[in-house]
């Protein structure tokens, strides 16, 4: 798909940005796809460059939004279940992608990663999907070393009218690889000065078929429902949104637990607006996580013994306010923003009421911020961003215990020195990037980048004090232990990259190095204590989270042609090669060699495609994380659409219409024994899957 380069205002917030990509809101055949075009009305200015996944051609029933990451330059997505995506960008992923759902950060309600922030936001509800290229600025969040993805749902915007005008919007569709279904609607009314929303969607569905079978479990069930008010006089808007989500029974085949439920409650609070000369933002945001987790719901263990329920709580209370106005011939953005998270996870058996440990009790990890950020001319083909961002990261836990400390010496080792260990972590980070954009024709520009990029360690990362495999995703199948005493990362990065777009070809590539001093990483643990415990606990190779070095680096690219108006070809390759720099290894999950791209054909109230996936094996894996090679493999998807009439339209497709049995790199390690996929295999991606949509406009 072509890439879009906005000209993002100097004082760009990535809490309010909602660009020109509603794709999804209309049928892909009422407007034939052309080829982006570079030229800026107004003021040109040198800000992230956004790249916006076309929605028009994925389909609505897939249930994990994170899987459209697959579809940007050098993004990616780690999969331990239907819904349970982790965000890769440029081979960093996790906590070190700043993921923004319309504009809030979102901690994830267990220390295992199940509920990521784009889980919170169904494909249904997506209005855009975006991915800044490169490196982001900082003004896109308080920590984003490894790059800022903004989501945004459907809402109600204002119009120009004082009457109160409606509007509906109504999805329904089904897919045959898991039996699964969705439904999907948001109803608005809208002035001039007020704006309405109420938005709501189901989906569920059954385990994921394969040729030789099916994963287990793989099922997945979601509820999300919300509403919305915003009101506008002159250039001052004001907002308010509440939204739950409520996943129940899910698989995570790649993970030691399986979704039971996660029940979350979303507040926001919005204000936009000028005052004199300064455009100002601001947003307040909470939210609310119960979460838990078993071994026994969806999958057999050997015996009630060996029964392990993990009952998790989080919140988060956010803020960010900023102010831009005009300074020497650009634009100044000054802002703060942080969020402060707190976590607790205790697991119980419940065949054995005496069973109970603190996996994290009482932590508390609290970011905060102060950024500046300039964006402006230096000359008529010269642009500049340069932004500077400090970043305060306070962390603490309160005591542990495990019900088998006074009985077990080494338990009680661990515990005690966990007790009596000073628990605070607290890290002052700052963060330094500069973009320079220079136009070398009317087809042509070339982009450069340099940034020093900071992440303090999560509470998994510090705080985790017996051996276990809440590791926020890594399922690696490693027991870890954490260290109160880790350093931050940094990350020193510097990016080429150029744009060359003609009536009908555009390529854009990019090519990026990054070295990361003191990157976070699990190492052999050498504590005979730690051993002891661990091996006990089934893995006699435990981990700890230590600082390493490392480097990543590769190439992206979105490339396209135009044959005509209705025949055009587009398509992404991606690769990023990481390395450990302490010792010969590489990194842990890397995605290989991938790339796509779709032959279309477009009519006036029709379309088709022909899509082509291919991913290159991976042999450059972790020995460290006892990772496991893969083999290529490449897919061919067929998709389309009409419109039945203005409002009403039709999507549908086959997707691995081969029926090709292939293992995804990033799919994780089965861990399941009651499944047709063997214990220590990667769990492999779907058969052949029919899909079919029907969405409904009215405005």
């Amino acid at each position: 798909m072509p890439v879009v380069t906005h000209p993002v205002p100097a004082h760009f917030s990535v809490l309010f940005i909602t660009l020109g990509t509603s794709f999804s809101t209309c049928s892909f055949a009422d407007e034939p796809r052309q080829l982006p075009d570079i030229t800026v009305e107004g003021e040109s200015v040198a800000g992230p460059e956004v790249y916006p996944i076309d929605l028009r051609q994925t389909p609505v029933t897939t249930p994990d939004t994170a899987a459209l990451l697959e579809r940007a330059p050098g993004a990616n997505v780690n999969r331990n279940g239907p819904l349970t995506g982790l965000a890769q960008y440029r081979g960093m992923y996790g906590d070190r992608v700043n993921v923004q759902v319309n504009g809030t950060y979102i901690s994830s309600g267990g220390p295992n990663g199940m509920d990521p922030a784009l889980s919170y936001i169904p494909r249904s509800q997506l209005q855009s999907l975006e991915v800044i290229r490169g490196i982001a600025p900082v003004s896109s969040g308080v920590e984003s070393i490894g790059g800022t993805i903004i989501a945004t749902s459907r809402s109600s915007s204002f119009n120009s009218d004082e009457t109160l005008k409606p509007g509906v919007d109504l999805t329904l569709g089904g897919a045959t690889v898991d039996s699964s279904h969705i439904f999907g609607g948001l109803a608005t009314a809208a002035n001039r000065n007020h704006r309405l929303h109420a938005y709501g969607s189901e989906e569920k569905g059954s385990n994921i078929e394969i040729p030789d079978g099916k994963i287990r479990p793989s099922r997945h069930e979601r509820r999300n429902y919300g509403a919305g008010y915003g009101f506008r006089s002159g250039d001052q808007e004001i907002s308010f949104d509440i939204r739950r989500n409520r996943t129940d029974e899910t698989g995570t085949p790649s993970l030691p637990m399986d979704i039971i439920f996660i029940d979350t409650d979303m507040y926001e609070a919005s204000y936009t607006g000028k005052a004199g000369s300064y455009d100002l933002n601001g947003k307040l945001y909470y939210s609310d996580v119960d979460h838990e987790m078993s071994n026994y719901t969806l999958r057999d263990v050997a015996s009630p013994a060996a029964q392990r329920l993990n009952q998790a709580e989080s919140d988060t209370l956010g803020y960010r306010f900023d102010a831009g106005f005009r300074l020497g011939p650009g634009t100044l953005l000054l802002g703060s923003d942080g969020h402060f998270d707190s976590h607790d996870a205790t697991v119980v058996n419940p065949a054995n009421p005496a069973f109970n440990v603190e996996a994290f009790n009482d932590v508390e990890r609290d970011a905060f911020g102060l950024f500046a950020e300039w964006t402006g001319d230096l000359a008529a083909d010269w642009n500049l961003q340069v932004g500077a961002r400090y970043n305060r990261i306070e962390s603490s836990s309160g005591s542990v215990s495990h019900f088998m400390a006074g009985m077990n010496p080494a338990i009680a080792t661990l515990q005690n020195r966990f007790n009596s260990a000073d628990r605070d972590n607290n890290q002052d980070n700052i963060d330094l990037v500069a973009k320079l954009n220079y136009t070398l024709s009317s087809q042509l520009s070339l982009i450069s980048e340099a940034g020093i990029k900071r992440r303090a360690p999560s509470y998994q990362e510090l705080y985790l004090w017996v051996p276990l495999q809440a590791t926020n995703g890594l399922a690696d199948g490693h027991n870890y232990v954490g260290d109160i005493n880790l350093d931050s990362e940094t990350a020193y990065e510097v990016g080429l990259g150029l744009d060359w777009r003609s009536n009908r070809f555009y390529a854009a590539p990019r090519l990026f190095y990054r070295y990361v001093d003191d990157y976070i990483q699990g190492t052999p643990s050498t504590d005979p204590v730690v051993i002891m415990v661990s091996t006990a606990n089934g893995d006699p190779n435990p981990l700890q989270f230590s600082n390493v070095d490392a480097k990543l680096y590769g190439i992206d690219m979105d490339w396209g042609v135009g044959f005509d108006r209705n025949w055009r070809l587009d398509g992404v390759v991606s690769y990023v090669r990481g390395e450990r720099d302490d010792i010969n290894d590489d990194l842990y999950r890397i995605a290989p060699l991938n790339g796509n791209a779709m032959l279309s054909y477009t009519q006036s109230h029709w379309w088709a495609g022909i899509e082509g996936v291919g991913y290159a094996k991976q042999n450059k894996v972790s020995d460290t994380n006892s990772e496991e090679k893969s083999d290529s493999y490449a897919l061919m998807n067929l998709r389309g659409g009409f419109s039945l009439m203005r409002d009403l339209s039709v999507k549908l497709g086959i997707e691995n219409a081969l029926d090709k049995n292939y293992q995804p790199h990033l799919s994780g390690i089965n861990r399941v024994a009651n499944s047709d996929v063997a214990v220590g295999e990667h769990v492999p991606g779907a058969g052949r899957n029919y899909y079919a949509t029907l969405e409904y406009r009215y405005r």
